[in-house]
């Protein structure tokens, strides 16, 4: 089976540096252990990536990205999640808005705002490494062209 899927990456720039949120996800029998993630999800029959982007942010962080547009860093990779699950997924940055994370705790139990440099160490999945390392070059030219929160 192959999935659409987003990934966002949400930075905050603070005066200690830029946050980079992560979503910790609960153990799911059969499908991961406990994990730390960025937003991420299924587009829908009908919708774009940029379109499910927003609405995952919105559904996973209680966010809306109005005026803050997700900028496409990968248009599209294939990744084998796991035996019959293969991801084609679109991976997206932004700025985060102003306002509390409000998690989706039907998907994930935590949230956290973490440092850049110590996301790679956080994530489980290699995917996710993968894309972070792709990410974090453009996630460092939006921390600097943002104020301060």
């Amino acid at each position: 089976m192959i999935r659409p899927s987003i990934e966002c990456w949400l930075v905050r720039r603070t005066p200690a540096g830029a946050m980079i949120l992560l979503l910790h996800a609960p153990n799911a029998p059969g499908k991961h252990p406990p994990l730390w993630q960025p937003v991420s999800g299924g587009i829908e029959p009908g919708e774009d990536a940029r379109a499910a982007c927003c609405r995952e942010v919105h559904e996973e962080a209680g966010l809306h990205l109005d005026g803050h547009d997700p900028i496409c860093v990968i248009d599209q990779i294939t990744i084998v999640a796991r035996p019959g699950l293969t991801l084609d997924k679109s991976v997206y940055a932004a700025i985060a808005p102003a306002g509390d994370i409000r998690i989706d705790a039907r998907e994930h139990d935590g949230h956290e705002w973490v440092p850049v440099a110590v996301v790679a160490g956080r994530l489980h999945w290699d995917s996710h490494r993968t894309t972070w390392a792709r990410v974090a070059p453009v996630i460092e030219q939006l921390a600097r062209a943002s104020p301060a929160a």
